[in-house]
C-alpha cells in the first residue's frame, strides 16, 4: 500500500507543477499583453513629444539665426564707418585737410 501512496502523490506532485507552469505562462501573457497595449500609447505620446521638440528646436533655432544675423550686421556696418572713416581721413590727409567728423567733410 505504501507504494500506491507513493505513486499517487508524484502524480498529485506532477500534476501541480503543470497547472503552477500554465498559471504561471498566463499570468506572464497577460501582463506582456498589457504592457504591449501600453507601450503603444507610450510610442504615441513619445512621438508627439518628439514632434513637440522638434518644432521648439526650430523656433530656438530661427530666433538665433535671427540673432546673430542682426549682430553681424551691426558689426558689418561699425566695421563698415570705422573703414570709410579711417579712408576719408586718410584722403583729406593727402590734401593738406583734416576730416571733420561731424560734417563729414575735409575741412581746411
Amino acid at each position: 500500500m505504501n507504494n500506491i501512496s507513493t505513486q499517487t502523490t508524484f502524480s498529485t506532485t506532477g500534476m501541480t507543477k503543470k497547472l503552477s507552469l500554465a498559471a504561471t505562462f498566463f499570468i506572464a501573457l497577460v501582463v506582456s499583453s498589457s504592457s504591449f497595449a501600453y507601450q503603444f500609447d507610450v510610442d504615441a505620446q513619445g512621438e508627439q513629444a518628439i514632434k513637440e521638440h522638434r518644432q521648439l528646436m526650430v523656433q530656438h533655432m530661427a530666433s538665433a539665426e535671427q540673432e546673430y544675423s542682426a549682430e553681424l550686421n551691426q558689426d558689418f556696418d561699425k566695421q563698415m564707418k570705422t573703414a570709410e572713416s579711417k579712408f576719408l581721413d586718410q584722403k583729406c590727409e593727402q590734401r593738406g585737410l583734416d576730416f571733420d567728423t561731424r560734417s563729414e567733410v575735409c575741412d581746411g
